[in-house]
């Protein structure tokens, strides 16, 4: 992928949207929590080579700014902003903002039972970069990264430890 801001007018260079849901092993409270504990130190859950560090904003107790700094080729980092409106006790939105794209996410929870949830999300990127990826490589990432996410959520609740912190 080419890593470079857009140019002028910040072209759109395409728009892909995708669905993905996971069902989760913990009640619906814990997996709200465990999902909406936003910290500084969310790079433990990163998979990626180099860390992204975070800092974290809590305007008021239903939003929160996420600001996430990645290592970049050159002495610059690359740099994100996340827009997060929580909407307890189910449900919570995103609106990103890179260097490659824009992002949009709804998140919806659903109890399944008193230890089961299903996780649904709404993913809308626009790429501002010509090079990006397919609907079907952004599908398969996202789905990959939450597997990944429920797989850590899961092991933290069987274990008995808090969803936050």
């Amino acid at each position: 992928m080419v890593r470079s801001m857009p140019g002028p007018g910040h072209r759109i260079y395409a728009t892909h949207t995708v669905r993905v849901s996971k069902t989760i092993e913990a009640p619906l409270s814990y997996v709200y929590g465990w999902c909406t504990d936003y910290r500084t130190d969310d790079w433990k859950v990163s998979r990626r080579g180099t860390h992204p560090r975070f800092r974290v904003i809590r305007p008021s107790a239903r939003r929160v700014i996420r600001l996430r700094f990645t290592p970049g080729r050159s002495n610059d980092p690359l740099i994100a902003v996340d827009l997060i409106r929580l909407e307890p006790p189910d449900r919570w939105h995103t609106d990103q903002i890179d260097e490659e794209d824009r992002e949009s996410v709804d998140y919806r929870l659903t109890a399944l039972g008193p230890e089961r949830s299903r996780l649904d999300l709404l993913v809308t990127e626009r790429w501002t970069v010509p090079k990006h990826l397919s609907r079907v490589e952004l599908r398969q990432r996202v789905s990959a990264s939450w597997d990944r996410y429920v797989g850590l959520m899961e092991v933290r609740y069987r274990r008995g430890l808090p969803a936050k912190g």
